[in-house]
């Protein structure tokens, strides 16, 4: 039960927890570095896990659990903070944000069910990419205020939760990064464009990591069925 692992995933609904803490408090950057760590230490488990050759189903339940607080619960209070700010005389609009805890609940357990099966690619987005989306948000909206009246006018932003809640649940291919050489010699590239956008960290702080995550979808969409599959082969 206490596998090094699962400690590393404790770890990641540690964060999870004290990224929650930290918006409530009114503490945005603590809360995104929070988020950010428990995105490293869900990447450490599943990558330590599978070189001590501990993956185990009590593992990926733990997984899912910790994941739907740190990348569901979370992202979901900071929309939910945004959209009251921005339309406070509209106080129902804002429990829509929590459209992303929902189907961060389902996009998980969906997984779960077909955890034994091993495919080239992510079905839906990834429920901490959506997280790191929204974390970014939300350092944006500290940052850069002047374009507050577009990014965070409430039925835009409204509507990137929507989309969002959507794309963790649809059937979409989303690329999944497979640290072999054989694979980046064919598609280095896509790694190195995501981490083009820490670039723009000097004009938009964390809003690095929205971008980063909206050019993943992107090139998600624009690639070929068969960049897919040769990536299984």
């Amino acid at each position: 039960m206490f596998t090094i692992p699962n400690l590393f995933t404790s770890c990641n609904l540690l964060f999870g927890c004290c990224a929650l803490v930290s918006l409530q408090k009114g503490n945005a950057d603590w809360c995104i570095y929070f988020l950010v760590l428990a995105a490293v230490a869900d990447l450490l488990d599943g990558f330590v896990a599978r070189k001590m050759n501990k993956n185990s189903a009590l593992g990926v339940q733990l997984d899912s659990l910790s994941d739907v607080v740190s990348f569901g619960l979370v992202p979901g209070m900071i929309a939910f903070g945004i959209l009251e700010s921005a339309h406070p005389a509209m106080s129902w609009i804002p429990f829509f944000a929590f459209s992303l805890t929902i189907m961060a609940a389902f996009r998980l357990a969906r997984f779960n069910v077909h955890a034994g099966e091993s495919l080239p690619y992510f079905t839906g987005l990834p429920v901490p990419a959506s997280g790191l989306f929204f974390a970014g948000m939300l350092g944006m909206e500290a940052k850069l205020p002047v374009v507050e009246r577009i990014l965070f006018h409430p039925f835009f932003f409204l509507g990137c939760v929507l989309l969002f809640s959507i794309l963790m649940v649809s059937r979409l291919k989303i690329i999944k990064y497979h640290f072999r050489k054989s694979w980046m010699r064919q598609y280095g590239y896509i790694p190195l464009i995501g981490a083009g956008s820490l670039i723009f960290i000097p004009w938009i702080g964390a809003g690095a990591l929205s971008l980063g995550v909206l050019l993943h979808v992107i090139l998600s969409l624009l690639l070929p069925d068969h960049h897919f599959k040769r990536q299984h082969a």
